[in-house]
């Protein structure tokens, strides 16, 4: 079970900063992972599938540091958000299944916390970036239900 702490923030891109760094530690998870080699060629496969989503997942949020709105990353907001202190290793990590649940509980932290900050963001344009994570997230979340169904399919 992972630990978790709330955080205040003071601005938009401290929220990012922390989500970059959890997403870094996600991928290096990953990274470990496939190192093994012990996995199955289905589950091989499906390391490399999804780690490739998750690093354009951690790179589509890195790059809105550099070019997010002024607006949104460096206003001054009040952010109170639970997030985990560490990532574990996935605890099943010899199934597709097993990486995938842990690939959504990782994403999830940081989408329900783009999502809340959505809806009780300061301006309009901290609502409508935090809005914009949230929305990448769930579609990273469908694109990796979809590499878990091809790898189950083969």
């Amino acid at each position: 079970m992972s630990h978790h702490e709330r955080v205040t923030f003071t601005q938009g891109r401290d929220v990012i900063e922390h989500a970059v760094r959890h997403l870094s530690q996600v991928r290096d998870a990953l990274d470990e992972l496939r190192e093994r080699d012990d996995h199955d060629e289905r589950v091989a496969m499906f390391l490399d599938s999804v780690e490739v989503e998750q690093r354009n997942l951690l790179g589509a949020v890195s790059r809105l540091l550099e070019d997010g709105a002024p607006a949104a990353l460096d206003t001054y907001a009040q952010y109170t958000v639970e997030l985990p202190t560490e990532v574990p290793p996935p605890g099943d990590s010899g199934s597709t299944l097993g990486i995938t649940r842990w690939l959504a509980e990782q994403n999830g932290y940081l989408q329900r916390t783009f999502a809340e900050l959505a809806e009780n963001g300061g301006s309009a344009a901290e609502r409508e970036v935090f809005g914009a994570l949230a929305q990448q997230i769930e579609s990273h979340e469908r694109r990796l239900s979809k590499a878990y169904q091809r790898s189950e399919d083969l």
